[in-house]
């Protein structure tokens, strides 16, 4: 990648749902599926940017995680499906901004996202239990 193309995928205020490098790079690598100089050609990642990248905690905590899954489970579905709900996770933010989106499509997203993010409520305790606090306030007599 250029250093434009990187600036394009770099982590966005406005969508969180960016990494700051291709979602599929760090499995890629885990996988060796090529050595690392075809993955990066692939992407268009210099060898400047990719020693860059590879500096970067998110990045080092994607690659780790996804070098750990392959050693427990293998390449498995589990993965695979992964891989794909990372991509898509773009094409719901895309939806849910949309003006053409009607709004239960995006409400439903919205939900979904909630939940997969582990942020739903659970039991009638938000976010899970052991999670929630209480606020009393005493306005006396």
């Amino acid at each position: 990648m250029t250093s434009t193309a990187l600036a394009t995928v770099a982590i966005r205020p406005d969508d969180p749902a960016e990494l700051g490098f291709p979602p599929m790079l760090p499995i890629e690598l885990a996988l060796r599926v090529a050595p690392v100089r075809e993955i990066c050609e692939a992407y268009d990642i210099s060898k400047e940017e990719f020693t860059a990248l590879s500096e970067d905690p998110v990045f080092i905590r994607a690659y780790a995680a996804a070098k750990e899954e392959l050693q427990k489970d293998g390449v498995s579905f589990r993965m695979k499906a992964k891989m794909q709900a990372e991509e898509l996770l773009k094409k719901s933010w895309a939806l849910i901004h949309s003006d053409h989106t009607p709004a239960t499509i995006k409400a439903d997203l919205i939900k979904a996202t909630v939940r997969w993010a582990g942020y739903d409520a659970k039991d009638g305790v938000a976010g899970g239990v052991g999670t929630a606090f209480q606020i009393n306030i005493n306005l006396g007599s």
